[in-house]
């Protein structure tokens, strides 16, 4: 509880939560299409609240004539509709004041931005939903992201028409929790084919469902919900503090040099390909300004302001401490600073803002802009990764080209968000449609409601491996190559197989044996176990995860489809023994299982998807574009030594790389004449196959000067 200097209860705060407490509780499922999936989603959680106890009722649920959705709604009370007489017509909406009367604890009401009936008590459906949540009464909704205010305009000239319908961006930023269900562009299109997907209202359908508008619509989805998470991460109490490094947030510090423009420049541009909040800092040191120096400051902010950032001026005679403090305060990532103007003796005298910067802080990045740009005369292409197999390329016409299968991965936060479960559901469904499908390896972990769908599936057998006098079972990649299905589902894609399993380390490696043979495969991954990301992962987690991919298996993927639960629920569901066995709830609610944790890791999922969006429409829409931005644009150089800290500097750097789409360097410069210990050959062979399997290039040089070599490197690769 927040309280005042004197220690008693702050009055503000205490009124604050005792609304808090008599107000219902909002959550919205959003959308971006269509036959996503939301009224399912929202009538799945409503019959599970059902037999828990909850008093629940349905206020208005729209089926559009599916029959799995309307099976759903058995044994769910439904309030009658009020019938409203427009036009000679007769028009059916939810009837509040008998919501009202009935005081349930949770309504159900879809659609979102939906339009009353003229004559209604109010206008829109989220108008009935804020009067329902004043009277404490709970709601779960559904919305699809077109909808949303601040992206309606956007959204329309992609759709080709006006967004009419729309909900104020407050509705969404006041809700308790937004669960995104999502679904690949190529599944929706499915659903269409198929006659699974309500088309009316949307007059220029055909235009809506362009892969191109629903990868658009997707990831304004996935972003905005990412937004939502990261809100919460940084508010709620417990939360992570400091730069956690899961939404990118870059400040550039900037003097009255008129060379701060080209700093404001940068960082406005590298805030765009990052997807980062931007600010823009200049720090008064107390010395009196003079007219030309005010209108450069003016200048400054009106570049800011027009990128879409916030200048602020701070004051303080120690730039170096004031551009700290603010940087920890608002969870600053990434420093851009300017080429130091002092001479070496009045740093050594007066210090290095740089040097102090680096100094007092952690997990921060601190980028340095120097005067001029540099120059290359040639670029290497980037290097292919070592020991790929034949299906690892990423367009899709090529994969086809060589045969491969198609691969779709279930991705999820954490164990038990439902991926195992989708992945079953959705083959259930593919049998029914007569596909041939077998399941290869799937992890039930005990959970019996997911042991329940594998009854009616062709099941492999597991292969029977001894190790060390112990018995364990295995994927049996061979009978499956010998059983040749159309589809194979494979769980947990960074599983490491037992020594003697077979030819490949990890499960990953056999998925790859399986494309490039033509099967098909679906299978199953949690965040936390992509490689670029796993120094994240330990910074904001305080786990060190073993197991990893390669980010290329899942960058190659032909769809990456996003399981997504609220960090609450999935609590729930740990207590309630669904996840692990009762022995090890309390220890993982404690550790890995708390809130901030999970949290985080949804929104690295959410943003790591959704640069994927972004990704995949480069490489498939504007394949030369992609090209020359790798080539031409950027490029990044990550020197290493052997400190421990030597494979997250690489991982982080191949983060930034990739979404700045620059190409990636990783050098390690040592001293003529010196021999390095069998140990440090075996840990310098390491590093470069970590940067090599995360697409970047590896370089060795020996210098009389490190610092020399390492400028006359930058300088030849274009850095």
């Amino acid at each position: 509880m927040h309280r005042q200097a004197d220690g008693r209860p702050d009055p503000q705060q205490l009124l604050r939560d005792l609304i808090q407490l008599s107000h219902g509780r909002h959550k919205i499922y959003l959308g971006f299409a269509p036959g996503a999936g939301k009224t399912y989603r929202m009538l799945k959680e409503a019959q599970a609240l059902k037999c828990k106890g909850v008093d629940l009722v349905v206020g208005v649920v729209e089926t559009h004539g599916r029959p799995e959705t309307e099976e759903l709604l058995s044994g769910l009370e439904v309030i009658a509709p009020r019938q409203v007489a427009y036009q000679g017509t007769v028009l059916s909406e939810m009837d509040v004041d008998a919501i009202l009367a009935r005081r349930p604890a949770t309504v159900l009401v879809d659609e979102l931005a939906h339009t009353n009936a003229p004559g209604s008590s109010r206008q829109k459906r989220y108008e009935d939903i804020e009067a329902l949540l004043t009277a404490g009464i709970s709601v779960i909704s559904t919305v699809n992201i077109q909808h949303l205010d601040s992206v309606a305009e956007t959204a329309g000239r992609f759709i080709g028409a006006p967004i009419h319908e729309r909900v104020p961006d407050r509705i969404l930023r006041a809700a308790d929790e937004v669960q995104l269900v999502d679904a690949s562009p190529e599944t929706i299109l499915d659903r269409l084919d198929k006659g699974k997907v309500d088309t009316h209202g949307l007059p220029t359908a055909g235009q809506f469902f362009r892969k191109s508008t629903l990868v658009f619509l997707r990831e304004l989805a996935l972003r905005t919900a990412a937004e939502k998470v990261d809100a919460a991460l940084l508010t709620r109490p417990g939360g992570v503090a400091g730069p956690a490094g899961v939404r990118e947030r870059i400040l550039v510090a900037v003097s009255t040099n008129p060379a701060s423009k080209r700093l404001i420049r940068r960082g406005a541009r590298t805030a765009q390909l990052l997807d980062a909040e931007f600010t823009v800092v200049y720090v008064q040191t107390g010395a009196q300004l003079n007219q030309a120096q005010l209108d450069t400051l003016d200048t400054y902010q009106k570049m800011t302001e027009q990128v879409e950032g916030t200048f602020v001026t701070l004051e303080g005679r120690d730039v170096a401490q004031i551009l700290t403090e603010f940087a920890v305060a608002r969870s600053i990532t990434k420093v851009i600073v300017g080429e130091s103007l002092r001479s070496p003796w009045e740093e050594l005298v007066r210090g290095s803002v740089v040097n102090k910067l680096l100094r007092a802080t952690h997990n921060l990045d601190v980028l340095i802009v120097g005067e001029r740009e540099s120059a290359s005369p040639g670029r290497p292409a980037p290097a292919v990764p070592t020991i790929i197999p034949s299906c690892l390329v990423r367009t899709g016409d090529e994969r086809r080209h060589r045969g491969c299968g198609r691969h779709k991965i279930y991705l999820g936060a954490a164990p038990g968000v439902g991926k195992t479960y989708a992945m079953l559901t959705e083959a259930h469904d593919m049998k029914a449609q007569g596909t041939d499908i077998v399941c290869g390896v799937i992890e039930t972990h005990g959970r019996a409601e997911t042991a329940a769908l594998i009854e009616g599936l062709e099941v492999v057998p597991k292969k029977q491996v001894v190790y060390q006098g112990r018995v364990f079972e295995e994927l049996d990649l061979e009978a499956i190559l010998t059983r040749r299905p159309a589809i194979a589902l494979i769980d947990e894609l960074a599983h490491t197989n037992v020594p003697g399993c077979g030819s490949a380390a990890k499960r990953y490696q056999d998925v790859e044996t399986l494309l490039s043979n033509g099967i098909d495969v679906i299978s199953t991954m949690n965040i936390q176990h992509l490689e670029s990301l796993n120094t994240i992962i330990e910074r904001t987690t305080g786990v060190k995860v073993r197991e990893t991919v390669p980010d290329l298996v899942l960058e190659c993927a032909d769809e990456a489809m996003l399981i997504d639960l609220p960090a609450a629920e999935l609590q729930e569901r740990m207590r309630e023994g669904k996840i692990y066995a009762p022995a090890k709830i309390e220890q993982a609610l404690t550790n890995f299982f708390r809130q901030e944790n999970i949290t985080a890791l949804r929104e690295l999922l959410l943003r790591e998807v959704a640069d994927d969006c972004t990704t995949r429409t480069l490489d498939e829409t504007l394949p030369e574009l992609r090209h020359v931005a790798t080539d031409e644009s950027e490029c990044l150089l990550v020197c290493i030594n052997l400190r421990p800290n030597a494979q997250q500097l690489i991982r982080r750097g191949t983060r930034i790389a990739k979404r700045l789409a620059a190409r990636f360097l990783v050098a390690y410069v040592s001293l003529v004449d010196t021999k390095p210990a069998e140990s440090d050959l075996h840990e310098l062979e390491r590093l470069r196959h970590l940067c090599e399997e995360l697409g970047g290039t590896y370089l060795e040089r020996q210098a009389v000067n490190v610092a020399e070599a390492i400028v006359l490197l930058a300088q030849e690769e274009g850095v």
